[in-house]
């Protein structure tokens, strides 16, 4: 079963986003079609279409999610304040009535700042900070106003782990993104590399939607989103993934002072486990972004890295998004 929605603000049909467990069915065009820069290297052969409003939609969600978190930041003094590091960015899609959760650690003594935004202001999004692993434990902190960008500050009594949970309480389905910062003085900060690295994804010369098929989806309920502070010749992870069946494609990209950016996927020997196989296939070119398409296994678990191979400043954002390709 498929769910059908639009995204406000643009005039495109409906996007399907794919439900936990469904297995869609798998379409690979001739690699012929593809422009010579792109044919080494791909895993998956992807027919080079015009940008069609349906696959484009996909990155229409990471868009008006990320525009609507960067107003927010605009509404607060976040000047002494920076990246978490390498936690810094999350996203998902969320249906109605579900939540989102993900085990990370925090210092003492020091304030953090959370905020998010839907890519609709009709949503209404909840975030809860929890003390150690999971939901199971005591709430230090929350944010279930009614609305569709949640605020959260705290200052940990304790270092370790911590978790953070987004709800979508609402009735509809939403796209929402999460920015993670630590309190940092004089750090004269603000969020130019999100928005860098954002247009960088969605850049004009070779658009994602124009390497994609004519219909993209989003895993639903799953964090698709991530990125952070990374210092050369490092990368923006996240891992432990595992995949309903289908054909994906790990979008990477950097701010403006990246140079050269890589995207690839690990299939772990095991859970918790970094080490693997590489089993995807790049643009395998030097650019501030990069495509890493790959076929899952559904019973294993995978390992995503934005990798800054390069760029002019010792570390730099980056950023990955996940995708489905039909």
């Amino acid at each position: 079963m498929f769910i059908f929605i639009r995204v406000e603000g643009f005039n495109t049909p409906p996007f399907r986003v794919l439900n936990k467990g469904i297995k869609p069915r798998i379409q690979i065009p001739y690699k012929n079609n593809i422009p010579r820069p792109f044919r080494a290297g791909l895993l998956i052969i992807f027919t080079l279409l015009a940008v069609n409003a349906l696959a484009q939609t996909a990155f229409d969600y990471l868009t008006e999610s990320l525009v609507r978190v960067l107003a927010v930041s605009g509404q607060m003094q976040i000047a002494e304040f920076e990246y978490n590091g390498e936690n810094a960015l999350w996203g998902a899609y969320l249906e109605p009535g579900a939540g989102i959760s993900l085990n990370s650690q925090f210092d003492a003594g020091i304030e953090y700042l959370m905020f998010a935004s839907a890519h609709t202001e009709k949503a209404e999004i909840y975030l809860k900070v929890y003390r150690g692993q999971g939901t199971g434990g005591t709430v230090v902190k929350k944010d279930t106003t009614p609305d569709a960008a949640p605020i959260v500050r705290f200052i940990p009594s304790v270092s370790g782990w911590h978790c953070f949970e987004l709800i979508n309480a609402s009735n509809i389905p939403a796209f929402v993104s999460l920015v993670i910062l630590k309190a940092k003085k004089n750090a004269g900060f603000n969020l130019n590399a999100i928005a860098e690295a954002r247009k960088n994804a969605l850049h004009d010369s070779q658009s994602p939607a124009s390497l994609l098929p004519p219909a993209v989806k989003v895993p639903a309920n799953k964090w698709i989103l991530f990125g952070g502070n990374i210092r050369r010749e490092s990368a923006a992870v996240y891992d432990n993934v595992q995949l309903a069946e289908g054909n994906y494609a790990l979008v990477g990209a950097g701010e403006n002072s990246v140079t050269n950016c890589d995207a690839e996927v690990i299939e772990q020997y095991a859970k918790d486990n970094p080490n693997g196989r590489k089993i995807s296939k790049n643009s395998d070119s030097r650019q501030p972004f990069d495509y890493a398409f790959f076929t899952p296994v559904p019973s294993k678990y995978h390992y995503f890295r934005v990798i800054n191979q390069n760029s002019r400043n010792s570390g730099a954002f980056m950023l990955g998004f996940l995708i489905l390709a039909q």
